[in-house]
């Protein structure tokens, strides 16, 4: 018998925790437009994009994609996150035609990243997916699931759906078929992990704190520098207009484990406090990876930095993103 799969294609998947809301009202783009840093209210029908919600510091309060449908805006949000994205734009929503509502725990994410996507996504979505583009999003045509390119350094393609069709998705996804044709494997934890820090990309309470704005975060693709005023603005277009971005996101080469690696720690360099980690990720042969920042009058990619611990401290290096 001829062996139907003889052609391998390879692909990998994630489990991608997020919150999910929903926006109505007929000025909800406008409203998100004025609260965050990129152009969002010229978006058409199935037409996607990433913008930041900043304090009136310039302080980053969330990342959101958001998902126009027309008649409404769908949102995915940092994990746990929803209720304070939701609290953020209710304190600036006034006499506008506005309404937020949290989805949270009602959808589910599957992150896909390997070869011939287009080919899976076709077969197990029913729908055609070899020209979805960056800035599309597409609604499947069984189950109401929605498929989008991610468009960070990571790549790939997302798979969003409601968890009352988690049953119907998991079966057709994980089937004995789809796995052996495709090759389909799951990254564990620790793997998409380091591959992140690696990539230089920012998550949410870690890189992406009240302490960071998005400039610092090295989230620049996401800040429109044209569109006029939203809440933040002022603080962010000046520190790029005078270059007075005071720290920036760096990747960690560290000697050592830190016993805690969730705990932010302070980074010296020739005894002066210049910075402090966010991310840290241990490797093999004793060695450990990181995100964190430094401050910028202390930037020197030839030198050797300290991690300083409870009890004693790491020698590291700092190091351009990706690296």
């Amino acid at each position: 018998m001829k062996n139907r799969y003889i052609c391998i294609l390879m692909l990998n998947f994630y489990k991608l925790n997020s919150g999910y809301l929903k926006f109505k009202g007929a000025e909800r783009l406008d409203l998100i437009n004025r609260l965050s840093t990129n152009e969002v209210k010229t978006l058409t029908g199935f037409e996607t994009a990433k913008t930041i919600l900043t304090s009136d510091k310039g302080r980053i309060i969330d990342l959101i994609e958001i998902y126009n449908f027309g008649d409404f805006v769908f949102s995915s949000c940092s994990f746990n996150n929803s209720a304070n994205v939701i609290a953020h734009l209710d304190k600036y929503t006034i006499m506008d035609d506005f309404t937020a509502v949290n989805f949270s725990g009602t959808y589910s994410t599957l992150f896909f990243t390997g070869e011939k996507y287009s080919e899976f996504f076709s077969e197990i979505t029913g729908t055609d997916c070899n020209d979805l583009k960056e800035g599309k999003f597409r609604v499947t045509k069984f189950h109401n699931g929605l498929i989008t390119i991610n468009d960070d350094p990571m790549g790939g393609v997302k798979l969003i759906f409601p968890n009352d069709d988690k049953v119907y998705w998991e079966s057709r996804i994980f089937s004995e078929e789809i796995i052996s044709k495709y090759q389909l494997s799951e990254i564990d934890e620790k793997d998409f992990e380091i591959k992140r820090i690696r990539l230089g990309i920012p998550a949410f309470g870690k890189e992406m704190s009240e302490k960071t704005n998005p400039l610092e975060s090295g989230l620049n693709k996401y800040v429109s520098f044209t569109k006029g005023c939203y809440i933040g603005q002022e603080v962010i277009a000046r520190l790029d207009a005078y270059d007075k971005i005071s720290k920036h996101i760096v990747g960690l080469n560290i000697d050592g484990v830190p016993d805690n690696a969730d705990e932010q720690y302070k980074i010296s360099i020739d005894n002066k406090e210049c910075g402090f980690t966010t991310s840290i990720i241990a490797e093999e042969n004793n060695k450990s990876i990181g995100l964190g920042f430094v401050k910028t009058i202390f930037l020197d990619y030839n030198k050797e930095y300290k991690i300083k611990l409870p009890k004693g401290e790491l020698n590291c290096t700092i190091n351009k993103l990706p690296f």
